[in-house]
């Protein structure tokens, strides 16, 4: 096993132990919850929701018992619906920004010219049909019914495979005013990738106030200057122009000072695509020969991996497929599924060598199975997280060893025709034809 991922399980171990010296910011009763060592102590029950609860809870807990090999009979459903209440959303809400932290920490991150290459998107999800959640999320409908929905931003690092931040507002808040108001908290070696639904004046005034930068694809009818641009046949082209009035307005609302006529530069460049098309990219990277333009091409069509992402977590990984209906125990559902993506994307670092002695023997390049590692690492999870340290190592090993018998070969340069489905309340998860359910 290498040094980086032991440090960073770790630092992820060590988490719930250090919870229980500050109870008064993760416990529904300090001083009265977890005082004892019960069957679902805390680590177990933060290790049992983190490795998602999809069938029922008799069913879970028998395997979930079965797996700790203690000779424990498993506890009821009940023990197990009132345990969760115990503990607050805030405490798996900083488990995941632990998750993110002890990543950059103890991994050697991949960057491209000394940026972080993060991508930004949204989507939304439904919930189960309660009051108190609609009251809690936000609610979503038309003229014929309301049903409780909550949108989510991610920030998705496109070269790690790890999701980095996560937001939640309701359907009523746009999602590029979610953007605008999150810029400020971005650090300054991220270069950010937007697609077409964040195109303005604003965002890129807003990183290069806040000394970050970022690319955004802009639609060829955006304003008039994409538009002489797009007829001049020009690659790439540095842009001065005056700010308009809306974009002003909205910079003195987020608390920008701007002084008469202010100005934003930014750099324009052309993308062709192998069907013909163009793409129009707006970048706040201005040097021309540090920052060549035929690289933000790829770098834009890395942004696809964010789009991956949601797909994993709310196919594979069944976002909508709740374990409860109250809005606490909903929070851990929702915040467990990324806390298992991160652990997922370090598990496949240590197989880094193993995966890349594998393709040079074959025709075509291959990857960890997404689906069918979460399936194992369900099972995997709780051995590692909860059994004795002195058998992490062949818990590792025999997991290593089944994620490369199933590797799957990559698809580069795919380019699937997009199809807009609508979608009934009753398809809820999206599967492709050749996978299948893993939970």
């Amino acid at each position: 096993m290498l040094p980086p991922f032991r440090a960073y399980l770790g630092a992820l171990r060590q988490f719930p132990f250090s919870v229980l010296q500050q109870p008064q910011h993760y416990f529904r009763r300090p001083g009265r919850d977890f005082t004892r060592r019960r069957s679902l102590y805390l680590e177990r029950i933060v290790w049992l929701n983190i490795t998602l609860l999809k069938t029922t809870l008799a069913v879970e807990l028998d395997q979930f018992f079965d797996w700790l090999s203690t000779g424990e009979t498993a506890v009821t459903k009940s023990a197990l619906v009132q345990a969760r209440q115990k503990l607050l959303p805030r405490f798996f809400s900083d488990f995941f920004q632990i998750s993110v932290a002890a990543f950059y920490q103890y991994f050697k991150i991949r960057c491209w010219k000394g940026f972080r290459l993060w991508a930004t998107d949204g989507s939304g999800f439904r919930l189960p049909r309660e009051q108190e959640l609609g009251e809690s999320f936000g609610w979503h409908g038309n003229q014929h019914n309301l049903v409780p929905s909550v949108r989510m931003p991610l920030c998705f690092d496109l070269l790690n495979d790890l999701v980095s931040a996560i937001q939640f507002h309701t359907r009523n808040t746009a999602e590029i005013v979610v953007a605008m108001r999150c810029v400020s908290q971005i650090p300054q070696d991220i270069l950010m990738v937007y697609d077409r639904g964040y195109a303005s004046h604003i965002i890129p005034y807003l990183h290069q106030y806040f000394r970050s930068n970022c690319v955004i694809r802009l639609p060829l009818s955006f304003s008039n200057t994409v538009k002489l641009f797009v007829s001049s046949g020009k690659r790439q082209q540095i842009i001065t122009e005056t700010l308009q009035i809306k974009a002003r307005r909205a910079l003195v609302e987020l608390g920008i000072k701007l002084y008469p006529g202010a100005t934003i530069t930014y750099r324009l460049i052309r993308i062709q695509l192998p069907n013909g098309e163009t793409e129009i990219l707006l970048t706040t990277l201005l040097d021309k020969k540090k920052y060549h333009w035929p690289h933000f091409g790829e770098i834009y069509r890395k942004r696809w991996g964010i789009e991956s992402c949601f797909f994993v977590i709310k196919s594979y990984f069944q976002l909508t497929n709740f374990s409860a209906y109250t809005v606490n125990n909903c929070w851990q559902d929702i915040y467990s599924h990324f806390l298992l993506y991160n652990l997922q994307s370090a598990l496949h670092r240590p197989l880094g060598e193993s995966i890349r002695h594998i393709n040079a023997r074959r025709q075509h390049n291959y990857k960890p199975n997404r689906n069918v590692s979460a399936g194992l690492l369900k099972r995997f999870a709780v051995k590692i997280c909860l059994r004795p340290i002195t058998e992490l190592q062949a818990c590792l090993r025999e997991y290593q060893r089944l994620i490369l018998q199933t590797l799957e070969p990559e698809r580069p340069g795919k380019n699937k025709e997009r199809r807009r489905r609508i979608l009934r309340g009753t398809e809820r998860h999206n599967h492709e034809k050749n996978y299948r359910r893993a939970f």
